[in-house]
């Protein structure tokens, strides 16, 4: 159940990698888009830290290649970084932006839905997630409001303007476990930064959760996860 609970819902909100599935056999060019940059060769240089410490540095960098996953086309970014070399895959259907992701190593992927560049402030949706594993199953919903919009912003010394922020949350979560419904507590603050043709340039990333004793099954209670980190664009070659 620890090991379920924590790869649902911490990992899902720290950008993962999976391998690519169905390749389109005639890749279709990259489109650059307001909020993100397809174009091949730009690369984006990536910092996270934690009170202070420097957890590590990642790249990303845009491929010349596109995949066909689910009938929708996506293009590929190779990144490097502390766990090695990985692709990520990301679609932009109109105004919305789509990352096809692994909530974790031991799930399968999903279609997420990110960002809608379109959307006024205040405007939200929501993406329902439902996995099972070891015996148990984890139902709840990724929710993303659009906090601030058209707001300038400073990563590195760097200034950003017109930049939106999602405010994302983990609503409705419950775990239902050989027949005992847990209702997990959560304490989070997650805030995405996102600025024209850079894509993300800053996520804040709070994330406490924890179980209260349950007789048998818990005793002593559990705290799943404590996280508090920051990612921030050091720098990018975007034009």
């Amino acid at each position: 159940m620890k090991k379920l609970l924590f790869a649902c819902l911490g990992c899902g909100l720290i950008a993962v990698s999976c391998k690519k599935s169905d390749p389109a056999p005639n890749p279709v060019p990259a489109t650059p888009s307001k909020f993100f940059t397809f174009t091949p060769g730009v690369t984006w240089y990536y910092q996270t830290d934690s009170a202070s410490v420097n957890l590590g540095k990642d790249t990303l960098t845009s491929s010349n290649s596109d995949s066909l996953i689910n009938s929708k086309l996506y293009h590929i970014f190779n990144g490097t970084g502390t766990s090695g070399a990985s692709q990520s895959f990301y679609n932009i259907t109109g105004r919305d932006y789509y990352q096809y992701t692994s909530l974790s190593a031991q799930l399968p992927p999903l279609d997420l839905h990110y960002l809608n560049d379109s959307l006024p402030v205040l405007s939200n949706w929501s993406q329902p997630v439902s996995v099972s594993q070891s015996g148990a199953t984890l139902t709840g919903d990724i929710k993303n409001i659009i906090a601030q919009k058209g707001i300038s912003l400073t990563v590195n010394g760097t200034p950003y303007d017109s930049v939106i922020m999602v405010r994302t949350t983990i609503e409705n979560a419950n775990i239902d476990y050989s027949g005992q419904n847990i209702t997990p507590s959560i304490t989070q603050d997650i805030q995405n930064f996102y600025a024209p043709r850079h894509g993300l340039i800053k996520r804040l990333l709070k994330l406490n959760i924890s179980i209260a004793p349950i007789p048998i099954f818990l005793p002593n209670g559990q705290e799943i996860i404590n996280t508090n980190r920051t990612t921030s664009l050091m720098n990018s070659t975007v034009q």
